[in-house]
């Protein structure tokens, strides 16, 4: 599904590929309803965003859409410029992407940790998202009734990039990535993430010092049954940033009621 677009919705993926199942099914309580859906082995980055719930008592419900808007706006901007086919998926309080080689990746999970790397190199805002990545099968389908169908993804890679988004190890950290330790493989950190080079005017070629740092394997408890282990890897460099995105966007909340697009109805 390489298309010359960066983004495509899980729409998009449903109608360029055959789907794996497209089935009516008669249920004696639920009654009829159809199943349409396609299978993906995929590698999931999954972003979720801080404190949402404090967030939602801390802001307008406008002043939290305005918030969403320019985390989603800052994902886009950072990576619209790289090679990646990505899927993606929205949530209130979250951000999923799919690499796959289905469309395009040669290697899924070398691609949402490059887009991760990105993501958290250049947190100038200031989100700091949990992030979380995992691969494996994941179905994309639509959902609803006759009324109203949408997409939506299921899959144990989504609950444990969700899983490993969620862990926040202790240290002050400014960006961090935690990826099971299977998926890992023994994968070389320079490999994942090699040094940047870039020309300096009087020095010449110099190379950007590291920034990242992988953590040891840690075992955590997964759906109260599993264990798993799970590796952390950390960037140290802050951002220094006026304000923060709660505060940016009850600045723009103030402006778009200033200039009177802001008409409450009660």
């Amino acid at each position: 599904m390489k298309t010359p677009h960066t983004f495509n919705s899980v729409a998009d993926l449903l109608l360029s590929q055959p789907l794996t199942i497209d089935v009516e099914i008669d249920d004696r309580l639920a009654g009829p309803f159809s199943i349409k859906g396609l299978e993906v082995d995929c590698s999931v980055l999954y972003m979720g965003i801080p404190g949402y719930a404090g967030l939602s008592f801390e802001l307008d419900p406008a002043e939290l859409l305005i918030y969403q808007n320019m985390f989603l706006g800052w994902i886009h901007r950072q990576l619209e410029k790289e090679r990646f086919c990505i899927v993606e998926r929205f949530f209130g309080h979250a951000h999923i992407m799919l690499f796959s080689g289905a469309f395009g990746s040669d290697d899924p999970f070398l691609d949402a940790l490059r887009a991760a790397r990105i993501l958290g190199e250049n947190d100038e805002p200031g989100f700091r998202p949990g992030i979380g990545i995992a691969s494996g099968m994941v179905v994309a389908g639509f959902t609803g009734s006759p009324g109203e169908y949408v997409t939506d993804l299921f899959g144990r890679p989504l609950v444990l990039a969700a899983a490993c988004a969620a862990l926040k190890p202790h240290g002050e950290y400014a960006a961090c990535i935690t990826v099971p330790e299977e998926e890992w493989r023994h994968r070389s950190l320079d490999a994942v993430f090699p040094l940047i080079e870039f020309e300096h005017p009087q020095k010449g070629s110099v190379r950007q010092p590291r920034i990242w740092k992988l953590g040891e394997a840690r075992v955590i408890d997964f759906s109260g049954t599993d264990k798993i282990a799970v590796r952390d890897i950390a960037n140290f460099v802050h951002w220094t940033t006026d304000k923060t995105p709660g505060e940016q966007a009850r600045e723009w909340f103030g402006l778009v009621r200033s200039k009177g697009f802001y008409k409450k109805n009660r």
